[in-house]
């Protein structure tokens, strides 16, 4: 028979392309391509992406986990690294001292996720200030860990990016410590745990620029996060914590953009750090005309998002629209919340005078969820009536299947328009 030799073309195949390859495997059988010949023997040494998952790494030999990522790491010779990721299925006391000095690339991301079951969680001092520290540029830390970074000299230069996502702290030393440490950070997410009683939370950060920060759903009656913020080149705020405290050290006079999602009884002063925003997204219910004592004015908003509860209350919204005089977009939320705020009967009274941002900036209005009350009605017809520049006009139903859905429609239709321009859509 003839003998039929097939050339080996992926051998070939440019180390850029074979980069890509083997960073779409794990470390471990990117390693065991080391033994297919001399081409192959330091490929994945120079792999600028390794992703250590302790859940497809079962056959390291007598190597434990860390032990594993540790030897590895040292044999790498790629002299950048662009993106360390590892994800751990077991505790891990060890990370610190296996890990870490062992990353002799320059590298640029990493990202640390624990996901062991139940909650043990892996420490993570960052110890003796090491150089692969200091060039860092994005880093993710996600799950089962504790930060203890109390006694750590370490300095996070280049740091602009950092994700904390469910990670515990030892105490509020080591969070401000972390910070502290980031001297160029730029964005800041933060996704807390539910904590038993109180925990302060100091962000400050004078080159900080995008903020987010959210909290998990809690089961804690006593949880008392308290916020202290102090970023005077914040551009972006997202918030999400209607539990927590929120104080504002200093004035953020270049804050453009916020959605904020907060108790605004444990919050009065908050309307005053959201002056200078251009597009914002608040919560609006009745009784905030109790904690707006200094009346939320903002001269420079043009784009507002209103999460409106079903006791909704239409002269609240207009008043709410006097203090918006450059206000171009409006669009209301009518939704279900599956959450408790106490709430109290709006007092306010409507506008005077018609609000100028209906006079003349109002150009898009939409509403979501809109179910027809007299309140409803009410504001939809103000609105519409004395819009005068508006030019789309967009509401949803918030369908019910009755037969009364198409009288709202022909309702809504036959509104008069303060604008000949408006395109008005009503739609389920």
């Amino acid at each position: 028979m003839e003998e039929v030799t097939y050339p080996d073309r992926i051998s070939q195949l440019p180390n850029d392309l074979l980069f890509r390859i083997l960073s779409s495997i794990p470390v471990s059988d990117a390693m065991s391509t080391s033994l297919l010949s001399k081409r192959w023997k330091s490929v994945w040494k120079m792999l600028p992406r390794l992703v250590y998952n302790e859940n497809l790494c079962p056959n390291i030999g007598s190597l434990g986990f860390d032990q594993f990522c540790g030897r590895s790491l040292s044999l790498h010779e790629a002299p950048l690294l662009k993106t360390l990721n590892l994800k751990l299925r077991n505790q891990s006391d060890s990370l610190d001292s296996l890990i870490f000095p062992n990353i002799r690339s320059t590298l640029l991301e990493m990202s640390i996720k624990s996901t062991d079951y139940p909650c043990y969680y892996s420490t993570i001092s960052f110890p003796n200030n090491l150089d692969v520290f200091q060039t860092l540029v994005v880093l993710k830390l996600q799950g089962n860990i504790t930060l203890d970074v109390v006694d750590s000299p370490v300095c996070f230069q280049s740091l602009k990016s950092l994700y904390l996502k469910c990670v515990n702290f030892k105490n509020e030393e080591s969070f401000s410590k972390l910070l502290s440490a980031c001297p160029v950070l730029e964005d800041l997410f933060l996704q807390r745990l539910c904590s038993v009683g109180r925990f302060l939370f100091t962000i400050s950060v004078p080159s900080l620029q995008r903020l987010t920060y959210n909290k998990e759903q809690c089961y804690y009656s006593n949880d008392e996060a308290i916020l202290e913020i102090t970023a005077p080149s914040l551009k972006y705020l997202n918030i999400f914590d209607r539990v927590g405290v929120f104080s504002f050290i200093e004035d953020m006079d270049k804050l453009v953009e916020a959605s904020v999602k907060v108790n605004l009884s444990k919050n009065e002063k908050l309307s005053k750090a959201l002056t200078s925003v251009e597009h914002l997204s608040l919560d609006l219910y009745p009784s905030m005309v109790f904690h707006l004592n200094d009346r939320f004015i903002s001269k420079q908003l043009l784009h507002l998002e209103l999460d409106i509860y079903d006791n909704f209350r239409s002269n609240l919204l207009l008043s709410f629209l006097k203090d918006l005089p450059k206000l171009q977009s409006l669009k209301l939320n009518h939704t279900h919340p599956n959450y408790t705020v106490e709430d109290q009967p709006s007092s306010v009274s409507g506008p005077s005078s018609v609000p100028e941002c209906l006079s003349f900036h109002l150009e898009t209005f939409q509403w979501i969820g809109y179910a027809g009350t007299i309140e409803e009605t009410e504001a939809a017809v103000y609105v519409l009536k004395n819009a005068r520049c508006l030019k789309n006009a967009t509401i949803s139903l918030h369908s019910r299947g009755t037969e009364n859905d198409l009288m709202m429609i022909k309702e809504l239709e036959s509104m008069s328009k303060a604008s000949n321009m408006c395109q008005l859509l009503v739609k389920f």
